[in-house]
């Protein structure tokens, strides 16, 4: 359990001692009045949509045992420092600590570094476009299958929850995995600033968030960053097959492991063989030795992801055992290239968590690959945060669903007209492709064609809520 004083905190942040004494110890941190608990530090975060200030008396009713502010605080004693008094004093005016800095954020990511650094176990970090958090599920059930971990849970992978996540870290954990998002230039080199990698993993470089980062440059710019926030000492895990990857290799002067599905690599893969139902299996080549692993995961993208998970466990000395019972033991996430059998004799391929053109591209090459079954039906939303090129971007995946020999085509959204047009131009017939306004016309066509034995893909931006088409399907007749 963290524990920490608050003369601890007030080296770490750099802040100012309004109120409360330096002894007095924090047991936690939190950023939600909501669901803060007695003796936890409330850092009260800013945004275009919610101050934190405001709830500051929320959590000194709740027991918190102070707060980070960058504001004044009203309606609260903010007496001097009393030096004198003991630590656990029940004064509500000095025992309510608040630390005064000019950035919350900034701060409670520097209290996370902080907390860190006195825990130095190797920390693998992980980024991409795409493939992300399939890739450090499977890093993680690897080195769990022999010492206890901390890993990213759920979204928590930005300027918050990366220190939230850190903040987990205590004395019986033998490693870490984390995730790493990002949406603007310097984010990256921020996150890798608070979490210092031993390793760090780059997946993928594809078109996700052009609309802030101007273009696929620039998206292989801000993850870069992640590589060039190691230092010398750390290791880089490169996927050889993006050229975007190996660009930015080139320039990073430390130790590498190579993964690759089509060339010679450190871990590269040799054959595979798919199972609609039950996932795949895989025989990789790691330096220079043979394993043999199953998955419980479909789509040829996740033997990508596995020959990264493996590749990022090679340099803290996983035994080959580890690395078959732990990709074994990795459970597909779902929304993420989820298989699903329903009820009416479909098969469904949840894919519902977030779209961009690169994960699009998987999910079709996923859907084409499926052997036997009925029809191969693709559904698809549109991809947001593209900027410039979304109308380009919607029409190449138009053009894919048709070079993928997709049967049934349907379109939901504000780009569903330039998913059709790249669909026909590439040559198939509309009267395979449907165009749906909203979703309750979108449900109703699906329903009124699909049949037993299909194979529908479903996949859209998060904000497009495409799950709600997977459970209306999981239940139809």
């Amino acid at each position: 359990m963290m524990r920490l004083t608050t003369r601890d905190i007030l080296n770490a942040v750099g802040g100012r001692l309004i109120s409360g004494h330096e002894g007095v110890f924090a047991n936690g941190v939190s950023t939600d009045s909501r669901t803060i608990r007695r003796g936890e530090l409330f850092f009260a975060l800013k945004g275009p949509r919610f101050d934190g200030h405001k709830f500051i008396d929320d959590v000194v009713k709740k027991g918190a045992a102070g707060a980070v502010v960058s504001a004044e605080v009203r309606g609260l004693p903010l007496q001097a420092v009393s030096r004198g008094q003991e630590p656990g004093s029940r004064s509500s005016s000095t025992q309510f600590g608040i630390i005064h800095v000019e950035d919350t954020l900034k701060a409670l990511g520097d209290l996370s570094a902080y907390w860190r650094k006195t825990h130095p176990v190797p920390l693998i970090a992980v980024s991409g476009s795409c493939g992300k958090t399939t890739t450090k599920e499977m890093i993680a059930s690897i080195l769990n299958t022999s010492r206890c971990i901390l890993k990213t849970e759920g979204n928590l992978n930005n300027l918050i929850g990366l220190p939230l996540t850190l903040f987990g870290l205590n004395n019986i954990h033998k490693a870490a995995v984390v995730e790493l998002g990002i949406s603007m230039i310097g984010e990256m080199k921020r996150l890798a600033e608070i979490c210092k990698p031993n390793i760090a993993v780059l997946t993928n470089i594809g078109e996700a968030h052009t609309a802030i980062l101007g273009s696929i440059e620039g998206v292989a710019a801000a993850k870069g960053e992640l590589f060039q926030g190691m230092g010398t000492d750390g290791t880089a895990i490169i996927n050889i097959d993006d050229p975007w990857l190996l660009k930015i290799a080139n320039n990073f002067t430390a130790k590498k492991v190579t993964f690759s599905l089509k060339s010679e690599a450190d871990v590269m893969l040799k054959d595979y063989s798919l199972d609609n139902a039950k996932g795949m299996s895989a025989t990789f080549i790691v330096m220079g030795r043979e394993i043999l692993v199953r998955m419980k995961y479909a789509g040829i993208h996740n033997l990508s992801n596995a020959a990264a998970a493996i590749a990022a466990t090679f340099p803290l000395v996983v035994a080959k055992e580890e690395i078959i019972e732990g990709l074994y033991s990795a459970e597909p996430i779902p929304g993420r290239t989820e298989i699903i059998s329903a009820a009416s004799g479909i098969t469904i391929i949840d894919d519902t968590y977030n779209a961009n053109p690169l994960s699009m591209e998987a999910s079709l090459k996923t859907l084409s690959s499926v052997v036997g079954g009925g029809r191969k039906i693709a559904v698809l939303g549109d991809m947001l945060e593209l900027g410039d090129i979304a109308q380009d971007a919607h029409r190449k995946i138009g053009r894919l669903v048709r070079e993928a020999g997709i049967d049934i085509f349907f379109a939901m959204g504000s780009f569903s007209k330039d998913f059709a047009r790249g669909a026909i131009e590439a040559g198939m017939s509309p009267e395979r492709i449907n165009v749906a306004t909203d979703k309750t016309s979108l449900i109703k066509g699906l329903k009124n064609i699909i049949r037993q034995g299909d194979v529908i893909l479903i996949k859209g931006s998060r904000v497009t809520a495409m799950e709600e088409v997977v459970e209306e399907l999981k239940i139809a007749k």
